[in-house]
This record gives structure tokens, C-alpha cells and sequence, in this order.
């Protein structure tokens, strides 16, 4: 535990790091933007801070984000057995979730008037650090108190007992955790109100885990897809 909080103590230093190279480079601005992002499988927050540039079509920064991460097989369902059941995932054993850097590529396309959105069309890769929390549902054992326990394969064929999910704060203590891969693909429009710099970006982004993120029983964990979009804006300074 202690090794993990050490590397995302490190991910937040070198983030910075980067962002005072491009302050230093830029004096006669700072540029940091920051937003929400939505996907198929996910939401979260990402911060963003720029290279010093070299080319005026090229715009090139550093990514720092945090978002969740859902299986694409997954499917929420109630028992209804059970009086007001609360809906839960047969086979999830952990729910997912990922923090990790970025460095993005965007060349510009074609030109624009100075009122006009630029275009850009780009690439991030970088290190995702994969963190899974323990999904809990409530069973019902007969003869014995209902038990608040992790699904596992002997459960895939007992949904029947299964009374519903326990809320999402239960198993925070147990996190757990694997190192991957992050890449996309986006289209990013950019532009100006007054002193304020809007970023709307969409693209198609790919999550890999060599050892998996070990969201759902008998499914690849290995890899995932979504396509998303995120808004979000900044401040020259």
C-alpha cells in the first residue's frame, strides 16, 4: 500500500514538473485547462497542462485524469423475489476504476480565422494505474442471517438467492490494484470566449491490463474499449 501511494505521490510531481517547463517557456502565458469526460464505460475528471511549443499547428501536453471503468458485458438486473430488491450485477466480483498520465500529440487542420473553433486531430498514450474495489451483494442463506459477501463462480448459479447490491462505500478499505496501458485516438475542437479557452474532444480509447483489471466472472479483463467525449476549459493568465 505503501508502494502504490508513493507512485501516485510521484504521478502528481511529475505533472507539475512539466507544467512549470511550460510556464518557464511561455511567459507570457499560463495555460491549464481541466473538465469532466463521459464514455460507454465510465465518467470521470481529467487536468491538462501544455508543452512549450515548437510548431503553431502543433499543440502537445501532459494528462493528468481519473476515471471508472465498467465491463461491457455487464447488465444490472433485480431479483424479483425479494420486496423492493436493489439492482445489482450478476458475476461483478470488483468494481473498476483508473488514474494515470497522459501525454497527447494534436496537429491542427487546415487554417481558421481568429473568431473560428480550431480543429485537431490526435493521439494520448501513457501508464494507467487499474484500481478495483470489492463488489459486495447481500445473499440470502437459508436458516442463517442474510451474508454480505464478494460474488464468486459458486454464486453464478444461485441468482436466485441473491437479494441485491450493498451500497457503494463497502469495501473501500480492500482496494486493490494493477499497472496498464492507456491509448486514444480524438478529434479535439477548440475555441475562444473573451479570455477563456474552450476544448470539446471525442475519440475512441483503449485500457490495457497485462495482469487484468478483474471486473467481471468468466470475461476477458484484459482489455477495454469505450468511446468518449469531455468538455472543459482554461484561463490565460
Amino acid at each position: 500500500m505503501v508502494v502504490i501511494k508513493t507512485n501516485i505521490i510521484n504521478l502528481f510531481f511529475t505533472f507539475f514538473f512539466f507544467n512549470a517547463l511550460c510556464v518557464n517557456a511561455q511567459e507570457h502565458s499560463i495555460e491549464l485547462s481541466g473538465g469532466i469526460n463521459i464514455s460507454t464505460n465510465g465518467y470521470g475528471i481529467y487536468f491538462q497542462s501544455c508543452f512549450p511549443k515548437v510548431n503553431s499547428k502543433i499543440k502537445n501536453s501532459i494528462t493528468l485524469y481519473s476515471h471508472t471503468i465498467k465491463h461491457a458485458q455487464e447488465t444490472r438486473i433485480k431479483n424479483e423475489k425479494y420486496i423492493n430488491p436493489s439492482p445489482y450485477v450478476l458475476g461483478k466480483i470488483n468494481a473498476g476504476g483508473g488514474f494515470g498520465i497522459d501525454f497527447t500529440f494534436h496537429h491542427q487542420i487546415g487554417s481558421h480565422q481568429d473568431n473560428s473553433p480550431k480543429l485537431f486531430l490526435g493521439a494520448s498514450v501513457g501508464p494507467i494505474l487499474g484500481i478495483m474495489k470489492p463488489y459486495y451483494v447481500s445473499f440470502d442463506k437459508p436458516g442463517e442471517p442474510n451474508q454480505i459477501i464478494v460474488q464468486n463462480e459458486g454464486l453464478l448459479g444461485k441468482q436466485d438467492s441473491i437479494i441485491g447490491s450493498i451500497v457503494w462505500t463497502k469495501g473501500l478499505s480492500e482496494l486493490s490494484y494493477t499497472p496498464g496501458i492507456h491509448f486514444d485516438l480524438n478529434f479535439l475542437i477548440q475555441w475562444r470566449n473573451y479570455n477563456r479557452a474552450h476544448n470539446w474532444q471525442n475519440g475512441i480509447r483503449i485500457n490495457y491490463f497485462p495482469k487484468g483489471l478483474y471486473i467481471l466472472l468468466l470475461a476477458n479483463n484484459s482489455s477495454f474499449i469505450s468511446i468518449y467525449t469531455q468538455y472543459g476549459f482554461n484561463r490565460k493568465k
